[in-house]
């Protein structure tokens, strides 16, 4: 098969945007299959750790009818299937794969998003005269990623982000599935109301629980009525209201466009050992804190937009949001143990946090016209990273991040 002409930028006059979602669904198990055709019809298990605690990932269709799951311990997997090949997250294969990948979707269009391992949005929009259509071109890159990288994607196409990607969630007759224009809600009606992503918010779920909202035609009556919607979904309520109705106006952003729109600060602590000591976890966030204040004051920066991630011994991931509107040492501090409180609702075990600190804006101080000078937070801080400059970020920390 030929290769499909590199398409440059164009506004596509006024016909609709048409955004495509490429998913490869089991990623890690097809990348793993990629490099050893041994195990093609083998049951296969990506796990977190080879430890007994450690658990399962993602696994092979194989591996499912073995009866295994996501989420199950390593000990009891060994013990239901002793066929099943563990493996370990290839972390390295993955980013080279999704490497591959990305440049193969570049030949289609400039406006290449990577989301995650193995997810991919593209901007296809005015690129009709040389596709003929958004849905040929699903049907060309499909061919493309199973022929020349050995990788079977699933392709959905709407005007939006959202749609595109709930659409490979669906399981349709072929590997392509175009949701046309208008008929967004439609489309959305009758799928779970879990296929939403605001379904994931703690109170959004709890919601959708509660009002035994099963399907997403049921949260579309629900959004009707203004006042009932905003009881129900509190501080949510406009993005559910527009995730229901098929509504997304967020942009095709290419990796360099990121750097460029969303410079952030990105950090991460894993911890020697899985545990839930509420100690050794605030004196990890109190690590992190050290480590981002110290990033933000060096870039006379603060971050507007602030995500503190928990990742547990089983796989699951929470986050929440905040704001670092103050730079100083002990406010980081105090800003980042608030959100780890907030964020950390489970008794499981915790392998790791993270810290991810973006919308950096200058930070602008108005001094007081008789102040002696900073407040003395912001003159400690000073202090302090003068000496972190000259000896290096580990140097000093604070006595209350110390093991008791």
């Amino acid at each position: 098969m030929g290769r499909p002409p590199t398409v440059s930028a164009s506004g596509g006059g006024s016909s609709p945007p048409r955004i495509l979602h490429a998913r490869l669904k089991n990623f890690e198990v097809q990348a793993e299959r990629l490099i050893d055709p041994a195990l093609a019809t083998r049951p296969i298990a990506i796990i977190s750790s080879g430890a007994q605690d450690g658990t399962i990932l993602t696994l092979s269709k194989e591996a499912i009818q073995e009866g295994l799951s996501r989420g199950m311990h390593v000990s009891l997997a060994r013990k239901v299937s002793r066929r099943t090949i563990l493996l370990s997250r290839n972390i390295a294969l993955y980013q080279k794969v999704q490497s591959v990948v990305y440049r193969l979707l570049s030949r289609y269009s400039p406006l290449v998003e990577p989301a995650s391992y193995g997810q991919f949005f593209v901007d296809m929009s005015g690129t009709n005269g040389i596709f003929r259509s958004p849905a040929k071109a699903g049907h060309l890159l499909h061919k493309d990623i199973a022929h020349q990288i050995n990788l079977a994607p699933q392709v959905g196409i709407s005007r939006n982000k959202l749609v595109s990607s709930i659409a490979t969630q669906v399981v349709p007759a072929g590997p392509v599935l175009e949701v046309a224009p208008g008929e967004e809600a439609d489309f959305l009606a009758p799928l779970r109301s879990t296929a939403l992503p605001a379904s994931r918010e703690r109170l959004v779920g709890q919601a959708l629980r509660d009002l035994n909202l099963v399907i997403i035609r049921e949260v579309q009556n629900l959004v009707s009525y203004e006042r009932l919607a905003q009881a129900a979904f509190s501080v949510h309520v406009r993005q559910v209201t527009a995730q229901a109705r098929g509504i997304d106006t967020s942009l095709v952003l290419p990796p360099r466009w990121k750097q460029q729109r969303h410079r952030h600060i990105f950090e991460r602590y894993t911890l020697p050992a899985d545990t839930n000591d509420e100690n050794l976890l605030h004196n990890a966030i109190r690590h992190l804190a050290d480590v981002v204040g110290y990033q933000l004051r060096t870039q006379h920066s603060i971050a507007r937009d602030v995500r503190l991630f928990v990742h547990y011994t089983d796989g699951y991931e929470r986050h929440v949001s905040g704001s670092i509107l103050q730079h100083d040492a002990s406010t980081v501090t105090a800003i980042l143990l608030e959100l780890y409180q907030r964020a950390n609702r489970r008794r499981n075990r915790i392998r790791a946090i993270t810290v991810d600190a973006a919308r950096l804006r200058p930070y602008a101080q108005q001094i007081e016209l008789f102040d002696s000078g900073l407040p003395r937070d912001q003159r400690l801080s000073a202090q302090l990273d003068a000496i972190r400059k000259k000896y290096g970020l580990g140097s000093i920390f604070m006595a209350a991040s110390l093991d008791r």
